[in-house]
Order: C-alpha cells, then sequence, then structure tokens
C-alpha cells in the first residue's frame, strides 16, 4: 500500500497511531537515509518498545513521539501521512482526517489501511467452533470500546468529505501463510485484549484462559488449517494543491 501510495525516496512522513514501529520501519526503508519517519503514538510503552527496537536496528531515519497526531505539534509539514488500524479507534474519522492533513504539505498523500470483514468469517467457513469464539469475542472486545472491524468501506468517502481525493484504485488483501502457525497468529492476540474481554463481561477469565491456553491450541493444531487474515483494504488520497 505504501508503495501504491507512492511514499518514496527522500520524503518526509508522519506514521499516525505508530505503536512499536512496524509501519514506521517499513516507511523509513522506502524513504531512505535521505527522508525521515516520525512515528507518534498515544501508547508510552509502546514507544518505548519502538525506541528500543529503532535503537537495536540501529535506524537512524526514524523517531517516535508521545501525542495525539490530530493536536500534537509534531514538527514541520509532512510529505505524506500513513496509518494502519488507527482511524477505527477514532470517534469522528473524517474530521481526523481533516486534522491529520493539515500537518500535510498540498499535493501531499494520506494513506491508511483498515479491516472491512467480520474476523468470524475465515473461522466459520473452516468449521473451526472454537477459532471463531475466540474471533467473536475479539471483534466484541473492540466493539465494546467504540472501534470497529468494519470500517474500510468508508475510507474513500471519508477522505472525500474531508477535501482529499482518493485514487479510485484502493488495494484489498488477505494474509493467506502456509508456513504459519494459526495459533500462534491467534492466540497472541486473543491474550492481549482477554483482560478487556473479562473488564466487559463477555467472558470469565477462567474460561477465557481455557479458550485461549488450552482449546483453541488443540483445535488449531490437530488439522490441517491455514490461518486468513480479515479483509485488509488500503486507500490513500492526495490533498489538493493551492
Amino acid at each position: 500500500m505504501l508503495v501504491a501510495a507512492g511514499i518514496g525516496a527522500g520524503m518526509n512522513v508522519l506514521d499516525v497511531g505508530c505503536g512499536v514501529g512496524d509501519v514506521s520501519f517499513l516507511a523509513g526503508e522506502l524513504v531512505g537515509p535521505e527522508g525521515s519517519v516520525v512515528g507518534v503514538d498515544l501508547d508510552a510503552g509502546a514507544l518505548a518498545f519502538a525506541e528500543r527496537r529503532r535503537a537495536s536496528l540501529g535506524v537512524g531515519n526514524v523517531s517516535f513521539q508521545l501525542g495525539d497526531a490530530r493536536s500534537v505539534g509534531v514538527g514541520g509539514v509532512f510529505d505524506a501521512a500513513v496509518g494502519r488500524l488507527v482511524l477505527k479507534f477514532m470517534s469522528d474519522p473524517i474530521e481526523a482526517i481533516r486534522r491529520i492533513a493539515d500537518r500535510v504539505r498540498p499535493g501531499g498523500v494520506l494513506a491508511f489501511q483498515e479491516t472491512l470483514a467480520r474476523p468470524t468469517t475465515t473461522a466459520s467457513g473452516a468449521d473451526q467452533p472454537v477459532l471463531a469464539r475466540v474471533q467473536g469475542l475479539i471483534n466484541d472486545a473492540f466493539a465494546a470500546t467504540g472501534a470497529s472491524n468494519e470500517i474500510a468501506a468508508g475510507l474513500a468517502s471519508w477522505m472525500r468529505a474531508a477535501g482529499l481525493v482518493p485514487d479510485p484504485r484502493p488495494l484489498a488483501e488477505l494474509a493467506y501463510d502456509l508456513d504459519f502457525d494459526p495459533y500462534d497468529r491467534w492466540a497472541p492476540i486473543a491474550r492481549s485484549l482477554l483482560p478487556k474481554m473479562v473488564e466487559y463481561g463477555l467472558v470469565s477469565e477462567d474460561e477465557g484462559t481455557r479458550l485461549i491456553e488450552r482449546d483453541l491450541r488443540d483445535e488449531l493444531r490437530r488439522g490441517d488449517f491455514v490461518p486468513v487474515s480479515p479483509l485488509m483494504v488500503g486507500v490513500w488520497a492526495r490533498k489538493q494543491a493551492r
């Protein structure tokens, strides 16, 4: 998606909701030593981990900053702003895109990737009832916070409403890896969200632990099942030149 959106050598890029830096490092490779990437996130713990990764990799063109990319002063005007799985957490994505676009130069690009399909569809068709239950709990935990796993269908229209010109050819992808252990894909996600599942009354801690650590492992490792991600949709748009 980043390549299709035009992220390239020498550009200065803002990574919105960078988390532990995965997208920031990808963008850093694309912009090269003449470019730069600033990753911004609200989670100080994630940023500390991202900084440790940056130092261990010896990356000099990526930096991280604590704050909200919609309002924090991150310095300068960027050639591009990118984000992956971040608009889903914002109550007003159109206003968020508009405010992020204020930090991008005229003629610059904004590129976001979000999910479209409910994750349960990847298990229900494969007769994996425990995985379908776990995926449903994951989806419900996000929904309980106000976030959505199905927002990608609105990306292009939100960008237009924010005054941008979206590319008419978005990129939709499924992650389908024959060499990836399906338990190693889903168990860490479920573990990280288990406290929220318990907090919102979706499952007890004992039941959730049993589902993740025993039932899910037994189901996924006894059969020939390839894990498929939800549909990931990337949409990018140009900011009109003044």
